[in-house]
């Protein structure tokens, strides 16, 4: 391939990529419509300034378009914050209440719609994994029931979900959801570690059962 050829290629390459990006943010655009609760290509499209074939070109199904967007408001609106330790989780919820209410709709249609659920599958089920592993040095002694409970009350605390659910029914703002949050994931984790060592303790005092000698015999 000679370098006049490369460079066409380098460039087509440019181009279809920021086709894509635009496709992408006139998706996330469409979703920040407060009332969006399905969105159709042909506004996608309209918003992009593209065919509605040209979606398709760059996307193969509405999945993809969905991961893609999904990946993009990660990126740039709401940013994941990693964590390894569930004591961070209030400062990072504090955190992400600031970044929801730069984009209040976008935030609501992301916690509420159809469509948004689908989104943020992607990202729910990183957060929810990465809830699991922070748990884990805290719930070592529990029961497998009282670990699942935890891991969803922590993951669900930390949510969209519950940031819109006190806005929107308690007209509360983000520092008094954020407030709450501290509060409720305060409480929970003391209650985990008392839990867990109480579960120790009760485990270490256990006796191991007797095991029955060869010479033993069933009773007649």
């Amino acid at each position: 391939m000679s370098t006049a050829e490369r460079h066409t290629v380098s460039v087509r390459d440019e181009y279809a990529e920021m086709t894509r990006q635009r496709i992408v943010a006139a998706f996330v655009a469409t979703l920040e419509d407060e009332e969006a609760d399905d969105i159709s290509m042909a506004a996608v499209a309209k918003r992009a300034k593209v065919a509605e074939r040209t979606i398709y070109r760059h996307f193969k199904t509405r999945a993809e378009l969905f991961a893609a967007a999904g990946e993009w408001i990660e990126n740039n609106v709401f940013s994941y914050i990693p964590f390894t330790s569930p004591d961070e989780l209030p400062e990072i919820f504090r955190k992400l209440c600031k970044r929801f209410d730069r984009h209040p709709h976008l935030a609501r249609a992301i916690a509420i719609t159809r469509v948004g659920r689908r989104v943020r599958a992607g990202f729910r089920r990183h957060l929810i994994d990465q809830h699991r592993k922070a748990m884990a040095p805290l719930v070592r002694h529990l029961p497998a029931k009282d670990v699942r409970q935890a891991e969803a009350l922590a993951s669900y605390l930390n949510n969209v979900l519950a940031w819109n659910a006190m806005r929107e029914d308690f007209g509360m703002t983000s520092s008094e959801i954020a407030d709450a949050i501290e509060w409720a994931l305060t409480t929970l984790l003391q209650d985990v570690r008392r839990r867990d060592a109480a579960a120790a303790r009760a485990g270490k005092g256990r006796k191991p059962p007797r095991k029955r000698t060869a010479a033993a015999k069933a009773p007649a």
